[in-house]
């Protein structure tokens, strides 16, 4: 269920009121148009971020308003403009340098578009946090334009994980720090962030974020569920994730103990006002399609660990369930099972797939081809080694055929975590979990860009490259 949406709280400290401007409003040396004035700009750091500002622009007879800003008077950089509400805005300054002074000033546009400036104004940002992950850039020959996003579940210093951008230096351009570790972190189809983790001791949930990194809103499982960790889809009208289940059953019959609590990975998905579907894996899977390394004999079983959810082009959902190798096609109205890719039950033929398959998967999308990706763990492939591929699939005829994929040599093996995206450029941003690399490849195969993450246990859940921090 969405759990409650917040007010932003608005950033504190360094705050600095600039000036007031005269209260009549010019107009244009033609005298048709009147011009947008300002009264008072404020700028504001930001708690959460110190490589980032809040710049508040009061301003009548204005449209929108943006800023312009650089390490000099010459400007080079200017945000996106900001839409006015009343006669007053607040404009993100994002992507700023750590220990740097910069220079700043105000646009406004009216509805005509004539535009004025401020007077210029100084901001000065603080000293990089010590606790934050280090990366190093292994190679970098032409990567695509943009940033990249990393969620941590792992850190060297207690109550203290992050979600946070790196450019293609490898520098942190935006952050956010949380006391729980976190998963799934990434930048939804309406352009907020959300992010798995716990800000204030509750039940880990799902944050949705702002620009500076204020919580604007939070989704958290219905029915007295927790929260699934691995993924939240943002809709115009809803949202999918995850929650989880347990149920005792009794295994003797498989070698297990009588009371075996078995975990469900439970998809919850809502649009609109209501649910649309509450779709158990306990209803319409068996135990027994758990994958060679799941025991059935432990006192706690986890048999399909739901892992990825991806809204297909039909409106249908496709699900992976890692510890049964399986992608799945549910039918988002009905439950129905569609078809059944992989694993014990599977229902496709691999061609041109010399391992037959993915195992323990992670990571599930549709591509505008129509093909689909996903990052193969590869644990029970001989030897492990993990890959990113891409499947053409025909779906009447059930053929599953590998059109695409990339190893990395010497091979990698990331036993967990990873994902695999298809960017606008055609090359795919590869996250290899456990293994601590980030990898852009072309579709020859060629490596564009390559960040290692130092430092033991620090694992990235996924990454995703996103064009702008706007």
């Amino acid at each position: 269920m969405l759990k409650r949406e917040t007010v932003s709280r608005m950033a504190l400290g360094m705050s600095a009121l600039i000036f007031a401007a005269c209260s009549h409003s010019p107009v244009d040396p033609n005298g048709s148009a009147i011009l947008p004035t300002f009264t008072k700009l404020n700028v504001n750091g930001n708690p959460h971020n110190v490589l980032s500002a809040v710049v508040t622009v009061y301003a009548r007879n204005a449209a929108a308003v943006a800023v312009e800003f650089g390490s000099d008077s010459l400007f080079k950089q200017h945000t996106p403009f900001v839409s006015v509400n009343g006669d007053s805005a607040r404009v993100p300054v994002l992507g700023l340098e750590a220990s740097r002074s910069y220079a700043m000033r105000a646009v406004a546009v009216s509805t005509s578009g004539h535009q004025i400036r401020s007077v210029p104004f100084s901001f000065s940002t603080p000293k990089l946090p010590d606790d934050l992950p280090r990366f190093s850039v292994l190679s970098s020959r032409s990567p695509a334009d943009g940033f990249v996003l990393l969620g941590f579940t792992g850190s060297e210093f207690a109550n203290k994980f992050y979600a946070l951008i790196v450019d293609n230096s490898g520098r942190v351009v935006w952050y956010r720090r949380f006391p729980s570790a976190i998963a799934d972190f990434q930048k939804q189809a309406n352009g907020r962030y959300t992010v798995f983790s716990s800000d204030d001791g509750s039940p880990l949930h799902f944050y949705e974020l702002d620009f500076w990194g204020n919580i604007t809103r939070e989704f958290q499982a219905g029915n007295g569920l927790d929260t699934g960790a691995h993924e939240l889809r943002l809709l115009d009208d809803g949202y999918c994730l995850f929650g989880i289940q347990f149920y005792e059953m009794n295994l003797s019959d498989f070698g297990g103990v009588q009371n075996a609590r078995i975990r469900c990975t439970v998809i919850e998905y809502h649009r609109g006002s209501t649910q649309a579907l509450l779709w158990n894996p306990l209803e319409h899977f068996q135990v027994t399609d758990a994958a060679p390394d799941v025991s059935l004999a432990a006192p706690n079983v986890n048999p399909w660990h739901g892992n990825a959810i991806e809204i297909d082009r039909d409106g249908n959902l496709l699900v992976s369930f890692r510890n049964s190798d399986e992608i799945t096609k549910i039918n988002s109205r009905t439950g129905e099972i569609i078809w059944r890719l992989g694993g014990k039950k599977n229902q496709f033929t691999f061609v041109n797939d010399p391992l037959q398959g993915f195992s323990h998967q992670h990571g599930i999308r549709r591509l505008q081809n129509g093909n689909i990706i996903l990052f193969d763990n590869g644990n029970l492939h001989a030897p492990p080694q993990s890959r990113a591929v891409e499947y053409k699939l025909d779906e009447q005829a059930k053929i599953a055929e590998l059109v695409w994929e990339y190893r990395h040599d010497p091979p990698l093996f990331g036993f967990a975590l990873g994902f695999a995206q298809r960017i606008a450029n055609g090359n795919t941003l590869i996250c290899y979990g456990t293994a601590q690399r980030i990898i852009e490849v072309d579709r020859a195969g060629i490596k564009q860009w390559e960040l290692a993450i130092d430092g033991p246990q620090i694992y990235a859940y996924r990454a995703f490259r996103i064009d702008s921090l706007y």
